[in-house]
């Protein structure tokens, strides 16, 4: 993903009109290596005051998409980035926020509707965007999105420092001029020295843990946070861009260059998902993501004994591989066992095995306590460390709330086989 374009293939060059954040927002640090611009641009300032950053229009080639504008259609169209329109200025009302996001796909869109989003698949955002989305609240995720928004400033603060590159503000909300269902909401822009000319920069912060599962220690980015500026790249029209991860109290970062090849594939992904499904009002078809199977498990209450008549050819088809499927699963299940015992039976009574003195895996006795065990072996002294806790009667409450008790079961999904 950090391939540039190809040299010599004859793209018009041309001016944008390229602008800081509304409001005049001030930069979110001072590079510590600044260009001649930004050394002038602090030669000037008053005493005490931030320096102003002078950006100068750079020369940055349009998109493979799409016909190219001349200059005066470029400067009518009140562009702010290469290819991009604000659309909503930053620090807007969340309501407003929200329903201009309602109008267009977005990065963490993109990375959804390709499947490699773990909380959102692209029946989340065919929901979204066509105004069905269950009302939900997980409190670990909204622990996590405030996590991330609070230290969003943070993680730009130390990547300007580590970096030695001029931070600004976003302006807000930008849209594809030609395409209005293109939108983005970048983190923050920045100013690269050596080109005078601005990208963009997406902030992450990660437990190690997570960071780990998505790939933050390679030399490469990892492939969510990587597309989701690549779609930024792709709907401001600008050049480069950096990912900076605060992973616990560490920075990871890369510079990502404009793959043309790749923002063609997210556009066209975009496009035909909007036709597709949003525009024509037919949901994509489920994935095996675990969010969607919980989102599946909530988006309808079930109508007790009623039927549904489907399709007969996909039925068969869909109980056929599910069945193979099962098959395939419960003969791995057995492997996994047997591979399992014989590192059981290599370790013996140790706890901990080694291959030079390294270990390789562990044995241990920390694992979940027995307890009918313990009451069966014991009975007299689990007795005397038995006591009451909270629990809800649930069979009482079947009785005398049925609707309510119904309402809180899982569903499960059968064959007639399995009862």
């Amino acid at each position: 993903m950090q391939a540039g374009s190809k040299a010599g293939e004859g793209r018009a060059r041309r001016d944008p009109e390229t602008l800081p954040a509304p409001g005049e927002h001030s930069t979110t640090r001072t590079s510590s290596k600044p260009s001649a611009a930004c050394a002038q641009g602090s030669a000037d300032a008053k005493a005490g005051e931030e320096p102003r950053i002078p950006i100068s229009a750079p020369e940055t080639r349009p998109a493979t998409y799409g016909p190219t504008r001349s200059e005066a259609a470029i400067r009518a169209s009140g562009l702010v980035t290469p290819t991009s329109r604000l659309l909503l200025a930053a620090g807007a009302p969340e309501a407003d926020w929200h329903a201009v996001r309602a109008q267009g796909a977005g990065g963490s869109d993109v990375a959804a509707i390709l499947g490699m989003d773990p909380h959102r698949g692209p029946l989340h955002v065919w929901l979204e965007k066509t105004g069905q989305a269950p009302v939900q609240r997980d409190p670990r995720l909204e622990r996590a999105a405030r996590r991330g928004h609070a230290l969003e400033g943070l993680t730009a603060e130390f990547f300007a420092e580590e970096s030695g590159l001029t931070v600004l503000d976003s302006p807000g909300t930008l849209q594809h001029v030609d395409h209005p269902r293109w939108i983005a909401n970048p983190d923050r822009l920045v100013v690269a020295p050596d080109r005078d000319e601005l990208g963009v920069l997406e902030c992450k912060s990660r437990t190690w843990r997570s960071a780990h599962v998505e790939g933050w220690h390679g030399d490469e980015a990892p492939d969510r946070p990587a597309i989701q500026a690549h779609w930024y790249l792709t709907v401001s029209g600008y050049r480069f861009g950096y990912l900076a991860g605060l992973i616990d109290d560490e920075l990871e970062w890369f510079r990502l260059e404009r793959d043309d090849e790749l923002c063609a594939l997210l556009a066209e992904a975009v496009d035909r998902f909007w036709h597709d499904h949003v525009e024509a009002g037919v949901p994509p078809t489920a994935d095996g993501s675990r969010a969607t199977t919980d989102l599946l498990a909530r988006l309808w209450t079930a109508d007790e004994e009623s039927t549904v008549e489907v399709d007969p050819v996909e039925a068969m088809l869909l109980g056929q591989r599910r069945r193979e499927l099962k098959e395939q699963v419960g003969r791995l299940n057995d492997d996994l066992i047997e591979v399992e015992n014989r590192m059981r039976q290599l370790a013996g009574s140790a706890e901990v095995a080694t291959v030079g003195g390294k270990r390789v895996f562990t044995w241990r006795q920390n694992g979940q306590f027995a307890h009918a065990r313990f009451r069966a072996a014991e009975p007299e002294l689990a007795a005397q460390y038995t006591h009451m806790h909270p629990a809800i009667d649930t069979d009482r409450l079947a009785a005398d709330h049925p609707e309510t008790y119904r309402k809180y079961r899982a569903r499960v999904l059968r064959t007639p086989s399995e009862g």
